[in-house]
């Protein structure tokens, strides 16, 4: 990649202050790359914790739904006893409700907070074209070099940026470097 796409860096403002403050002092408040990770991490915090009661609701409404249904012992059901195929229903159905929970949880801090959600979205946009600009070449993998982390994902602070951007150079450099060896 190029010089010009490194240019313009990730660098916290001055002066950080508390979110809240912040948020409530002017509405047009453009937030800076530490805010930026907070929200982040408050909002994967609503994610994880909007899993929990997804998955008990499922389980227990799969639960209910199969314990009300007939059942005769003996008969088998594509050759499984009808109480396992019931029992591996209702796990199924908490599974269910825990991968749809985090999308609930995004949801109900969307509704608890329309304005840092919004804000949150458009530095988001921001953030990703970095990562799209300053990451490594896919086609330098290999089994002796895996890419690191391709989205970002676990970015939670300019320094865990910083260590990504420093992983992501240094895939780059032994990926070219074994393809250069392969050439010759």
């Amino acid at each position: 990649t190029s010089r010009a796409s490194l240019s313009r860096p990730l660098v916290p403002a001055r002066g950080v202050h508390s979110t809240r403050t912040l948020l409530k002092e002017s509405p047009e408040h453009e937030l800076d790359w530490e805010e930026f990770f907070q929200l982040r991490k408050q909002r994967r915090l609503w994610e994880r914790v909007g899993a929990l009661p997804c998955a008990m609701l499922g389980l227990s409404g799969g639960a209910a739904l199969f314990a009300t249904l007939p059942v005769d012992p003996q008969q088998m059901f594509m050759g499984l006893d009808p109480m396992l195929l019931f029992g591996g229903s209702s796990l199924f159905c908490g599974a269910l409700g825990f991968a749809i929970g985090p999308s609930v949880g995004r949801k109900c801090y969307r509704i608890m907070s329309t304005q840092t959600a919004k804000m949150l979205d458009h530095k988001e946009a921001e953030f990703f074209k970095h990562i799209k600009a300053n990451r490594s070449d896919p086609s330098l993998s290999s089994a002796s070099n895996p890419l690191p982390d391709f989205y970002g994902e676990k970015i939670s602070s300019l320094h865990s940026y910083r260590k990504w951007l420093r992983k992501q150079r240094e895939h780059e450099r032994k990926g070219t470097f074994s393809l250069g060896s392969k050439r010759k």
